[in-house]
């Protein structure tokens, strides 16, 4: 056989050997990516979630604090009353008034400011896609999306287990191919 077809023979065998092996890695390489993307989507759906979850404490929280304010207002409202309609006010009568609607004003401060903060989440959420109106089908539809991506993730990840396990074997099999050339090298050396 000439040098230039045993070459030919050569390359075609090495070709043939490599090319599961490159097929391998490209798919694998794509399957990392996929996987990639999967975690990107399930964290972001988890930010989502996260989110919604924050606005509804936001609200729990404004709810509470506007009955406390509703309840702190009245007090110091009958208490000015009480205060007016007594002809020598004491001083602590003057420093229970103080008192308050000075509690009533704190109140009143955070009020506005959970306020601001659900107005400024509700906008966030709304941005997003997210109806505020109908979170509880919302957290649905999340949670739906998030078991879908952690499905995808794990026959994912199944995938490029198998990928990996495949490239073993394709690398065993190159090796067992390279140690026998190796050999016949030798013996036609000798």
């Amino acid at each position: 056989m000439s040098k230039s077809l045993q070459l030919q023979v050569l390359l075609k065998a090495v070709d043939q050997a490599t090319r599961p092996l490159k097929s391998i890695q490209q798919a694998s390489k794509s399957l990392a990516g996929d996987i990639k993307n999967t975690q990107q989507t399930l964290k972001a759906l988890d930010a989502q979630s996260a989110r919604i979850e924050g606005f509804r404490k936001a609200q729990g929280q404004l709810a509470v604090t506007g009955k406390a304010l509703k309840k702190a207002k009245e007090e110091a409202a009958a208490l000015a009353v009480q205060f007016k309609a007594t002809e020598k006010p004491t001083a602590q009568q003057a420093r229970l008034l103080e008192a308050s609607k000075r509690a009533a004003a704190e109140l009143q401060t955070k009020y506005n400011g959970l306020r601001q903060s659900v107005q400024r989440q509700r906008d966030a959420l709304n941005t997003d896609g997210i109806a505020t109106r109908n979170l509880s089908a919302e957290q649905r539809r999340l949670k739906a999306s998030a078991s879908e991506a952690t499905t995808a993730l794990g026959r994912q990840r199944g995938e490029l287990e198998r990928l990996s396990k495949k490239q073993e074997q394709v690398n065993r099999v190159g090796a067992r191919y390279r140690a026998g050339q190796s050999a016949t090298a030798a013996v036609r050396n000798t």
